[in-house]
Parts: C-alpha cells; structure tokens; sequence
C-alpha cells in the first residue's frame, strides 16, 4: 500500500454520513514550503467548518497534485478541492 492509497484508507474511516452535513477534502501545495497538505472538512449548514489535516506529503508528489485529486475523488465519493 502506497502512502495515497493510505490517505484514502484515513478519509474513510473519519466520513460518517451524517444529515445536513457536508465533506469534503482540500488538497493544498504550500508553495514556499514545497510540501502538499491534504485536509479532511467538514461541516454542519449553519455552522463552522472543522478541518482536519490527513497528511504532509514531499515535493516530489507536488507534479502529481491532479491525480492524487482524480484518485482520491474516485475512491471516496467525495468533493475534492485544491488550491491549483
């Protein structure tokens, strides 16, 4: 099992479909930094937004930001969103 595939395994242990509550996760490459964080979101309508962050992954799987999105997208259900 790679560290991506890793990732997904965490996403779906914390969704709990709960009602009136939306998930989601936000992929973000930190620029100055060279890392990409993945955080797990989520919220109630009408209340704040609670963010959990998943992982740090390295530089090297900033060029690979697409399909990690694709990839995770697929697997979970999920709304994926990023910041490229």
């Amino acid at each position: 099992m790679n560290q991506i595939d890793a990732i997904i395994v965490d996403i779906k242990k914390m969704f709990a479909k709960q009602p009136n509550t939306i998930y989601e996760v936000r992929v973000v490459d930190q620029i100055y930094s060279k890392k990409v964080n993945i955080f797990f979101e989520y919220y109630k309508i009408g209340k704040a937004t609670h963010s959990q962050q998943i992982a740090r992954l390295d530089s090297e799987y900033r060029e690979q930001i697409p399909e990690i999105i694709a990839k995770i997208r697929k697997n979970t259900g999920l709304t994926v969103n990023s910041n490229i």
